[in-house]
């Protein structure tokens, strides 16, 4: 998020206010503070009527800090203010929320979990209610359907819905390089079709300008034409920009990719899982907090057959403290697949409950749930009946 702030991003405010949210989030309220302010200063400048409208979120996010902090009496003048601006900016008539609040919300939570992402389909929606050709709300919601369901498990019918939304908010922005790419991706997943000079065509756009904001997905795009495809045009992205921690993460992720893609066909994946050891040890140092690409980093060194160093991983990730229930979420329920390919079943079982006992909704939880449900099925695991309980239970 740093990194797109200060290669001047368009959507300055969003990023300035997630900022904020995120720093907030890690116990950093002075942090969040100067991010706020810079968000609330950035639409000051603005003075629009738009601007006017997510001025109340943002200033509501200044109290909510302010009354983490202690400081009441400036809670209180930023609530006071969040009101002013409500009567001077109703919402629409049918509407329960103005649909900059609603919009602004659903770009917030685009940027988390996938049980998020499907809160965020309903803010976008909500806002396009209000606001039919809004093309900031139709990219929000083509990003969050595209988003919040798995495309290897999405029914054909959903498939074409995302298409649908994917092709409007493509239409209304043409010159967008990221909806570009994700129109194309989203296309070859529903009607497969020769778009691979296309994407190549914007694969070069993308390293001409240095916008990489659409660069995930042409990866997945070559991704699933080959995973060597994708390596190869990753390895070209990082050479033009080897100072970019995002082109190291998204060529560490191919490299992943394709160890799991050798692993099923039962190839040797030392060398690859050793090439992606290196690459996502990069991404940490820079991104401390990383949890994805830690747990990834796990991954790899047990292909590299070196589970010791994927243990060490793990203990470190579930000794963190005042952890959030997605997190944990996420933790448990990647620390269970990993004790189940170590052959450590009893373990994993007790984690996969550790993820479904949590009340927080996630996918992750959901699968966990799914494979308890399979276990107590296939009736062969000793447990079996006091898993049934537990699934009643929870």
């Amino acid at each position: 998020m740093e990194d797109k702030v200060e290669k001047g991003c368009t959507w300055l405010v969003n990023h300035y206010n997630l900022l904020g949210y995120i720093q907030q989030a890690l116990g950093f309220n002075s942090e969040a503070l100067t991010y706020l302010q810079k968000a609330e200063s950035e639409m000051q400048k603005q003075g629009t009527e738009e601007a006017g409208v997510r001025l109340q979120v943002n200033k509501a996010n200044l109290a909510w800090v302010y009354f983490l902090m202690g400081e009441m009496d400036k809670s209180k003048g930023y609530l006071e203010e969040v009101e002013g601006l409500q009567q001077m900016h109703p919402a629409p008539p049918g509407c329960t929320l103005h649909p900059e609040v609603s919009g602004e919300k659903g770009w917030t939570l685009v940027k988390f979990d996938k049980s998020k992402k499907c809160k965020a389909i309903d803010c976008f929606k909500m806002a396009l209610e209000a606001e039919p050709e809004r093309n900031e709300w139709h990219k929000g919601l083509a990003v969050a359907m595209s988003k919040a369901y798995v495309n290897n498990k999405c029914p054909s019918e959903l498939k074409a819905d995302i298409l649908m939304q994917v092709t409007t908010a493509h239409e209304k922005e043409p010159n967008s390089l990221f909806l570009h790419a994700l129109y194309l991706l989203k296309q070859s997943e529903v009607q497969p079709g020769d778009s691979e000079r296309e994407m190549q065509g914007l694969l070069d756009k993308t390293l001409e300008s240095g916008d990489l904001e659409g660069l995930s997905n042409i990866l997945k795009y070559f991704g699933n034409i080959s995973k060597d495809r994708a390596i190869k045009e990753a390895e070209r992205v990082q050479e033009k920009f080897p100072e970019s921690t995002l082109a190291l993460k998204h060529l560490a992720n191919c490299y992943k990719w394709k160890v799991w893609e050798e692993k099923i066909y039962r190839q040797e994946t030392d060398p690859l899982a050793r090439k992606s050891i290196g690459l996502f040890e990069k991404v940490v140092r820079h991104y401390s907090d990383s949890l994805r690409e830690k747990v990834a980093l796990a991954s790899m060194h047990y292909y590299a057959g070196n589970t010791e160093r994927a243990d060490e991983i793990y203990q470190q990730l579930l000794s963190e403290k005042d952890l959030s229930p997605y997190r944990q979420q996420y933790i448990y329920h990647s620390y269970a697949w990993h004790l189940y390919t170590t052959n450590r079943n009893q373990e994993s079982i007790s984690f996969h409950k550790k993820v479904a006992e949590i009340q927080n909704i996630s996918y992750e939880k959901q699968k966990s749930i799914r494979i308890l449900q399979k276990i107590v099925e296939n009736g062969r695991d000793p447990q079996c009946e006091e898993i049934k309980h537990f699934l009643k239970r929870i």
